[in-house]
């Protein structure tokens, strides 16, 4: 968790400062009364939410918790236990007098930032994958047809010193938010933008936790749930798959809006091309 969590927090990073998301998103944490600099709001906002996205997991998914009626489950009526948790707990944490870092922020300040943070959090749910997807486009489609009618404050350049930073430029504060909710959603996915022998150790682990979930799944005589049945083809064999439906849409999408992100996409299109070599001729018709 601690490794996932650090590698998560330095993407997150990397998007915010060599990708130009930080001072493109400063309207996530836009408001009246803020003192703080929103572009170093939106950072802090956005590294917190990477550290907390995933505290105290014990590697079961939201479905697993509510089926078993686990005290995260009927904590918070089945909506998101996982997420909720996370950024609950951490904050308890993080308020200790002793932790509290963000002690000498104004309260509207730290207002701003903790309702960034939850939002994003609570963006890492897989379960939310495919609407913010869809949403995200929306707004991509929406700008670029302002483009063509001669409107040009939504998708353009917007950073003077990397004229090519930004493909589209959010104008509100629920934009910007969503740039930067598919901005940790990538980061989340991160193994997926590392080497080939690293990304496949990222994938044996995610497996070995799936396996782990569906053992005990077994133990309490539940269903068990798709790719975490250790006796069948586990989520290595669906990876072509996983990414024609899921990553490839995701990180295209980031990289059409940020183009600094494209090495990061690059990666990605690699890694997803090892899959599809490692599949039998037979199967290797993509939607890529």
């Amino acid at each position: 968790i601690r490794a996932h969590a650090a590698s998560v927090m330095h993407l997150m990073h990397m998007l915010l400062t060599h990708g130009g998301l930080a001072s493109t998103c400063v309207h996530a944490c836009s408001v009246a009364n803020c003192k703080k600099s929103s572009e170093q709001l939106v950072t802090m906002a956005c590294l917190i939410a990477a550290a907390m996205h995933d505290f105290e997991h014990r590697g079961v998914d939201n479905g697993f918790l509510a089926k078993t009626l686990d005290e995260r489950a009927l904590c918070y009526n089945d909506q998101q236990p996982n997420e909720q948790h996370h950024v609950a707990a951490a904050f308890a944490v993080l308020l200790r007098p002793e932790f509290n870092f963000l002690r000498e922020l104004q309260d509207a300040d730290f207002c701003n930032l903790r309702s960034l943070v939850l939002n994003l959090v609570a963006a890492t749910d897989m379960a939310k994958h495919r609407s913010l997807i869809e949403t995200f486009k929306g707004m991509l489609d929406t700008a670029a047809s302002s483009v063509a009618a001669g409107e040009h404050s939504r998708y353009t350049a917007s950073n003077a010193r990397h004229p090519s930073s930004m493909a589209f430029k959010p104008t509100t504060q629920e934009e910007a938010k969503q740039l930067l909710c598919m901005a940790i959603k990538c980061a989340d996915l991160g193994h997926l933008t590392l080497s080939w022998d690293h990304h496949l150790t990222w994938v044996e682990r995610l497996e070995s936790e799936f396996f782990a979930q569906g053992d005990q799944e077994k133990a309490r005589g539940l269903p068990v749930s798709n790719f975490m049945d250790r006796d069948k083809p586990g989520a290595s064999s669906e990876q072509v798959g996983f990414f024609n439906f899921l990553v490839l849409p995701l990180f295209r999408s980031l990289g059409q809006a940020a183009p600094l992100a494209t090495p990061m996409v690059d990666a990605v299109e690699a890694n997803y091309r090892c899959w599809v070599s490692m599949q039998p001729a037979s199967q290797r018709r993509t939607t890529a």
